[in-house]
C-alpha cells in the first residue's frame, strides 16, 4: 500500500519555498557570468558558477516534491475528472504569459507581432521564454501521472531504486557522456539517451522513493560527500564546455551533477527539519512562498529584466555580490506581490485554486 499524505508536509514546503528563490538565483547569476565570459574574467566566472552550482538543486526539487504528492495521492475517479482538475490551473497561465512575454519581447526588440510566430513559438519545445521548458514538461508528466501512479503502486521498493538508477544511467550519464564527446567532436552516443521527460519523472520517483523508504546511515555518508564532491566539481567541468558563449549542458536537471545534492539537501530536511528552530520561525514566509511558486516562476524573469534596467553596470566584483543580492530580493518580493493577485484573478475568473 502507498503512504497516502494528509495536509500538508512542513519540509517540503519548505524546500518548495528555497527552490523558488534558488531558481530566480540561477537566472541572476547567469547575467553577471555572461558579463565576465563577455570580457574574459574566466577567474570572476568561475567564482560565480561555482556559486551557481549551489543553486542547481531548485528545479529537480520541484519535480521531487511533485511526486511526493501527486503519486501518493488517491486516483480520480475518472481520466477525464483528473485531467479538468488539473490541467487548467497548468495550461491557461502558461499559454496567457506566453502572450505577454511574446508582446515583452518583441516591443523591446522592436519588432513587429505575429500571431503566426507566437503559435511557432507556444508550440515549440522551449516556449516563447527560456524558463517555460519547465511548464512544458510539467504539463507532459500531469498528462502521464495517472499511469505512473498504477505503476507505483504495484512496483516493490527494490523495483522502484533499480528504475531509478536504470533511467539515470540511461539518461543522465549518456546525455553527460555524450556532451562530452560533442566537445572533443567524437559525436558519440548522441541517440541512446532518454529524453529530458523521462529524466523529470526519474525525479518524481526519487521524491517518491526518498520520501516513502529511510535510507540507510552508510549510504547518506556516500551521498553527502558525493554532494560535496558535485558542488565542487562541476564548475571546474563547466570550463571544459564554456567557449564564447555560456553552455549550462552540465548545471541542468539532464546532467549527472545536480542529483546528490538535491538527494542530500532533502534528507537533510526531511530527517533534521523540526529539530531546526529557525526554519519553523520563517514558516509564515516560506508557506506563502510555497503556495505561490508556479506564479513566481512565470513572472520572474520579467519582473528581474525590468529592474535591471534601473541598477547600474557593476564595476567591480564586489559590486557583483551585492548587486545580486539586492535583485533577488526585489525580484522575488515583486514577483510574490504579482503572484498574489494573479492567484486572485485566477481563482475569480475559474473558480479554480493555483497550487502546484
Amino acid at each position: 500500500m502507498r503512504k497516502m499524505i494528509k495536509g500538508r508536509v512542513k519540509y517540503c514546503d519548505s524546500l518548495k519555498a528555497i527552490s523558488i528563490i534558488l531558481v530566480v538565483l540561477i537566472h541572476i547569476l547567469a547575467v553577471y557570468r555572461d558579463l565576465y565570459l563577455g570580457i574574459g574574467n574566466m577567474v570572476y566566472y568561475f567564482l560565480l558558477s561555482f556559486a551557481d552550482s549551489f543553486t542547481r538543486i531548485a528545479v529537480p526539487m520541484f519535480f521531487m516534491i511533485t511526486g511526493i504528492f501527486m503519486l501518493s495521492k488517491p486516483p480520480e475517479k475518472s481520466y477525464k475528472i483528473y485531467l479538468k482538475k488539473r490541467l487548467p490551473k497548468l495550461i491557461i497561465p502558461l499559454i496567457v504569459f506566453s502572450i505577454v512575454y511574446y508582446i515583452y519581447e518583441n516591443i523591446e526588440a522592436g519588432e513587429n507581432l505575429s500571431i503566426l510566430n507566437f503559435f511557432q513559438l507556444l508550440t515549440s519545445s522551449g516556449g516563447v521564454r527560456y524558463h517555460f521548458w519547465f511548464m512544458y514538461e510539467i504539463i507532459k508528466i500531469y498528462l502521464l501521472l495517472p499511469f505512473l501512479e498504477i505503476m507505483i503502486k504495484n512496483i516493490s521498493k527494490n523495483a522502484l531504486r533499480n528504475l531509478i538508477i536504470l533511467i539515470f544511467i540511461i539518461g543522465n550519464f549518456i546525455s553527460f557522456i555524450s556532451g562530452i564527446t560533442n566537445r572533443l567532436d567524437i559525436n558519440l552516443f548522441g541517440g541512446l539517451s532518454f529524453s529530458r521527460t523521462a529524466m523529470c519523472i526519474n525525479y518524481l520517483f526519487l521524491g517518491y522513493y526518498l520520501y516513502k523508504y529511510p535510507v540507510n546511515k552508510k549510504v547518506k555518508i556516500l551521498i553527502y560527500i558525493g554532494a560535496i564532491l558535485s558542488i565542487i566539481i562541476l564548475p571546474i567541468a563547466d570550463l571544459f564546455l564554456v567557449g564564447d558563449v555560456r553552455n549550462d549542458q552540465f548545471f541542468v536537471i539532464t546532467s549527472i551533477f545536480p542529483i546528490l545534492p538535491t538527494i542530500a539537501v532533502f534528507l537533510l530536511f526531511k530527517e533534521h527539519y523540526d529539530k531546526w528552530n529557525i526554519m519553523q520561525k520563517l514558516e509564515p514566509i516560506t508557506n506563502r512562498l510555497a503556495k505561490q511558486s508556479i506564479w513566481i516562476y512565470l513572472t520572474h524573469v520579467i519582473v528581474m529584466e525590468l529592474l535591471q534596467k534601473y541598477l547600474p553596470v557593476p564595476q567591480r566584483f564586489l559590486s557583483v555580490i551585492i548587486l545580486t543580492v539586492v535583485l533577488l530580493v526585489l525580484t522575488v518580493a515583486i514577483s510574490y506581490i504579482l503572484a498574489i493577485v494573479l492567484d486572485w484573478l485566477y481563482k475569480k475568473i475559474f473558480q479554480r485554486k493555483v497550487n502546484i
